[in-house]
């Protein structure tokens, strides 16, 4: 056995052990708690009252929030409907209480809860529905890099993002390096399509350009949504805070990756500049938004499905 193989076995059965669980659990707590500290922290010195006096008044930015909220369950909702007989509102219903799960509780627990939902209501194989999940992971992967690939290419051409403010001096060729990986793994992924992939090539096509549009459409919306309550603010601030959060975003097994990226943003040289305080409330606005829309919609949506699944069953 290789010292790689014995490391992750060794890493397998601790995280999978009582005791691991309850150590990683431990992490991720300390974790989220340090970057609650940080933002806290970032906000006290811009100055709370400034930062209050300076949310949002344009109701544009609230439209937006509501968009981008529900854009991944109605795009789920819509790739699932597609492979399994369901009520469309009963799987929107669904992937809304999976992305809350995954923002707020625990990476992946969504998908666990989804997986049971559909074994158990539809009476599906728990195989039939986890190979689907995996095709659908893979390929969601596939189009966030795709999409991400074309956002930077897009932001670095045009200025849009200082590429110093990511690798310092290194050589460029870090980013070459970085575009030819990309083509390399979606070459390998189209070379290995029938062993990777449960689903056709035409299925697999079908969700991947669902996840990029979904992606590039995100993209358009969090720079709308910026724009709408800072018109004035240079192009390359924008292009900057996407960057962040389009990377904090894919960080796995990470908790409260919103309040990461709005720490990361706001401790930023030269990002915020002047506009601190507007910028500041604008991603504070936004992460209590969310959590609102998360407790709000989680808790009667729950409720509601509970009660439908007991008048089925008697």
């Amino acid at each position: 056995m290789t010292e790689k193989k014995t490391f992750r076995t060794i890493f397998s059965r601790f995280s999978s052990s009582p005791r691991g669980k309850r150590i990683v659990a431990a992490l991720r707590t300390v974790l989220g708690i340090a970057v609650v500290g940080l933002l806290f922290w970032q906000l006290s010195n811009i100055g709370w009252r400034e930062v209050i006096s300076e949310m949002p008044k344009t109701p544009w930015f609230y439209v937006t929030v509501a968009v981008m909220y529900v854009t991944l369950p109605i795009f789920e909702t819509g790739i699932y409907g597609t492979f399994f007989s369901a009520p469309r509102r009963a799987l929107f219903s669904v992937f809304v209480r999976k992305k809350v799960l995954n923002s707020d509780l625990v990476g992946y627990s969504g998908d666990v809860f989804v997986l049971f939902w559909l074994k158990e209501r539809l009476n599906l194989t728990e195989g039939k529905v986890l190979r689907f999940m995996v095709d659908n992971g893979i390929t969601s992967s596939l189009g966030a890099f795709s999409a991400t690939g074309i956002l930077f290419g897009i932001l670095l051409t045009t200025g849009s993002i200082r590429i110093g403010d990511f690798i310092g001096d290194n050589d460029p060729m870090l980013i070459l390096g970085a575009i030819l990986l990309a083509a390399v793994l979606i070459a390998v992924a189209y070379r290995f399509r029938r062993t990777i992939f449960s689903l056709s090539g035409k299925a697999v096509l079908g969700i991947y350009l669902a996840h990029f549009i979904r992606f590039m459409l995100n993209f358009a919306m969090q720079i709308t949504q910026w724009w709408v309550v800072l018109p004035d603010m240079p192009f390359h601030v924008w292009g900057t805070m996407l960057a962040i959060v389009t990377i904090s975003n894919r960080l796995p097994f990470v908790p409260a990756r919103d309040l990461l990226a709005a720490s990361l943003i706001l401790g930023m040289p030269g990002v915020v500049e002047s506009s601190g305080p507007a910028i500041a409330a604008m991603l504070t606005t936004r992460i209590v938004l969310d959590r609102i829309l998360n407790l709000g919609l989680f808790v009667p949506l729950s409720l509601s499905d509970r009660k439908k699944s007991d008048t089925q069953s008697t």
